[in-house]
């Protein structure tokens, strides 16, 4: 079954279900048998291990039938999706945000509901579901579709599954900050639950561009192609 695109969905299967485990109510049973520091430490090994798997899996299985060829319009689109994702991306990683791990308490402060988290709930998540899209366009082989549609599937379904491990977990305490943001990117300013406040954001944002510039021209070193229309 090694180098097969069986193989390949085994290990995506395997990468979907460590993750989706956490966000459970499965989690709370399995930390209150063996404790948290454990759990932590053996879901971070384990997820590192089949995500080596799964990447493995992919380079070693064969491309499989095309089911679409994007063209140039397929490689604009993705450029487009990935300045947003790189921009979204260095945000979460430059903001704090409630729905990280430890991070209740932000719930009481006003950093929690401007910025990038007005905008949406999840911007990490977000950055990886349009990651995932721009690559599954213009990767149309069976097993680019079963790789990068594994991220884009987890990453999308984690907008929900955090919501609702988050729901559990505060109760009450949740319902204010869920009815001043969105997981839907812009939803909550658009519903005029939430403001858009430039001044945390614009240098998130040309940070962000600057990154997209920087992996755009690395691309082809990286990946021996270049990700740029023909």
């Amino acid at each position: 079954m090694t180098g097969t695109v069986g193989e390949l969905i085994l290990a995506a299967l395997a990468f979907l279900l460590i993750h989706i485990v956490p966000s459970s109510v499965l989690r709370e049973r399995v930390v209150s048998r063996i404790g948290e520091k454990a759990y932590m430490a053996g879901f971070s090994l384990l997820s590192i291990a089949i995500l080596i798997w799964l990447i493995i899996a992919y380079r070693a299985a064969p491309f499989g039938d095309m089911l679409w060829d994007a063209g140039n319009g397929g490689r604009h689109l993705a450029m487009l999706l990935m300045l947003i994702a790189f921009i979204l991306f260095f945000s979460a990683i430059t903001s704090p945000n409630p729905t990280s791990v430890g991070a209740d308490k932000m719930l009481g402060k006003e950093s929690a509901y401007s910025g990038i988290n007005a905008i949406t709930r999840h911007p990490m998540m977000w950055s990886f579901t349009l990651w995932s899209i721009a690559h599954i366009v213009n990767n149309g082989d069976i097993t680019s579709v079963v790789f990068f549609g594994t991220f884009g599937l987890l990453a999308f379904a984690g907008t929900f599954l955090i919501d609702a491990k988050k729901a559990r977990q505060l109760g009450e305490g949740w319902t204010p900050y869920t009815a001043r943001t969105s997981n839907i990117p812009f939803a909550a300013i658009i519903q005029g639950r939430a403001s858009l406040s430039i001044k945390p954001l614009w240098w998130r944002v040309l940070a962000g561009v600057a990154l997209f510039a920087v992996m755009y021209l690395l691309h082809p070193l990286a990946f021996g192609v270049s990700p740029g229309p023909i």
